[in-house]
C-alpha cells in the first residue's frame, strides 16, 4: 500500500518529468535565431509550444511512452534508454485524464528557445480508477 508521502513523491517526479519533457520539446521544436522576435513571431512561437505541450499530454494520457520518448532531445535520449523511460512511465500511478481546458492553458514567451506553459491537468489513478 502506498503512503501519502510515496504518492506525493511520485506526483512530484511525474510533474518534473512532464516539465522536463515540455522544455525539451520546446527547445527542439522552436527554431533559434539571434534577433528578438516581433509580436507576431512571439505568438507563433507560443502557439507551437502549446501544440507541443498538447502532444506530450496526449501521448502520456494514451500511455504511448515510446512515442513520447522519441520527442526528447538527443542528449536526453543518450542518458536514458527508451526501455528505461517507458518503465518509469508505466510505474507512475496516475496519468492525465480528459482534454486540456483551453481556459487554463497559457503560454508565456521567454526566449525563442524557451516558452513557459501553465496548465491545469486532471489526473486519474491508472491502477485504482475508483479513487
Amino acid at each position: 500500500m502506498m503512503t501519502t508521502t510515496t504518492i506525493g513523491r511520485t506526483r512530484h517526479r511525474a510533474a518534473r518529468l512532464t516539465i522536463g519533457c515540455l522544455l525539451v520539446w520546446a527547445l527542439v521544436s522552436v527554431p533559434s535565431a539571434r534577433a528578438e522576435p516581433n509580436a507576431f513571431e512571439k505568438r507563433e512561437i507560443e502557439a507551437a509550444a502549446l501544440e507541443a505541450f498538447r502532444t506530450i499530454v496526449t501521448l502520456w494520457r494514451e500511455e504511448l511512452y515510446f512515442e513520447l520518448y522519441d520527442l526528447g532531445s538527443d542528449s536526453t535520449r543518450a542518458r536514458v534508454s527508451k526501455e528505461e523511460f517507458a518503465g518509469r512511465m508505466v510505474r507512475l500511478n496516475w496519468v492525465p485524464e480528459g482534454e486540456l481546458n483551453p481556459e487554463f492553458l497559457k503560454a508565456k514567451f521567454r526566449f525563442r528557445t524557451m516558452v513557459y506553459v501553465a496548465a491545469r491537468i486532471r489526473y486519474r489513478d491508472k491502477f485504482n480508477p475508483e479513487s
